[in-house]
């Protein structure tokens, strides 16, 4: 399985267009038209790495036996599927009530608990292993705000781009211009506030309540929200309101994040003072004190 996803990765946008889903479909691009409108990039990338993996010289699944190669193509089809972001709201839902139902498990595998790891390893860790391997191919997919800020940001201005560009051709083709997608309303600081807040912070907040050794994902990803508003304030010049708007909104995702941290500290043990990081004072971290 830990292979598998690892070939599910490196291949899970082979042979990609550069245009979304939505594109093809508007545009009975002929993948839309092979796979019936459903997934038709992530169709394509499946069937593309198989088609690679026909060739004996390219068959990086030739070592395994025949039901080595079964479980294989089933975790690369099941994972790079769901990098659909049509599944992704059903994701969220999914690992919310996981951890709903196994809560007590979760938090004390946060505490590095001994007594209760056997059974975190047991209901939570390997009861829907391929659930988990879906879950972290799409994470890694949607991963850019939880890069350090400089990679993050060179990142972000790339997609961004590739979103302006399908852009023009809707408007060249006379379609409907996608949210992202029109260079003359979108900016990038505005862009990324949105994904993050809205997208990517219920799907990493849900993953690290499971999984809380990530909490660095979450602290990383308020830290990028909080630079995206400075550059905001910066460029936009926004007015009251809205700056108290979207400062509420960093502000909460910093609790959340500082929330995480918290979570997994022995509560017997002193902790460093809360550092505010950023001009609004909305964002914080927290350290342990050092010990001699």
């Amino acid at each position: 399985d830990q292979y598998a996803i690892m070939v599910a990765a490196l291949c899970h946008d082979v042979g990609h267009t550069g245009r979304t889903n939505a594109f093809l479909v508007e545009t009975r691009h002929e993948l839309a038209l092979r796979y019936n409108d459903n997934s038709p990039l992530e169709n394509m990338h499946c069937a593309r790495l198989f088609e690679l993996a026909s060739n004996e010289t390219l068959d990086v699944f030739g070592n395994l036996d025949v039901q080595g190669r079964k479980q294989a193509r089933k975790v690369c089809i099941a994972a790079i599927l769901h990098t659909d972001n049509i599944h992704h709201m059903d994701m969220v839902r999914d690992i919310s009530t996981i951890y709903e139902v196994n809560s007590e498990t979760c938090e004390a595998a946060a505490l590095a608990k001994s007594e209760g790891y056997a059974r975190y390893l047991q209901d939570v860790m390997r009861k829907d292993s391929l659930k988990w391997l879906q879950l972290f191919l799409h994470l890694a997919d949607v991963s850019n705000p939880l890069k350090p800020f400089r990679i993050s940001k060179a990142w972000a201005a790339r997609v961004v781009a590739e979103f302006f560009e399908q852009g023009d051709e809707e408007k060249r083709l006379q379609l409907p211009v996608g949210m992202l997608n029109d260079r003359d309303k979108v900016t990038l600081p505005g862009s990324q506030h949105g994904f993050i807040n809205f997208m990517v912070t219920p799907l990493v907040v849900s993953t690290v309540r499971l999984f809380p050794t990530l909490h660095p994902l979450t602290t990383q990803m308020a830290d990028n929200l909080q630079q995206w508003r400075d550059l905001w304030v910066a460029e936009a010049h926004p007015a009251a309101a809205e700056k108290a708007k979207r400062d509420e909104e960093v502000a909460k995702v910093a609790a959340i994040a500082e929330e995480l941290v918290v979570r997994t500290l022995d509560p017997n043990v002193p902790r460093g003072r809360m550092h505010q990081s950023s001009s609004s004072g909305s964002s914080y971290r927290t350290t342990r004190s050092s010990q001699s």
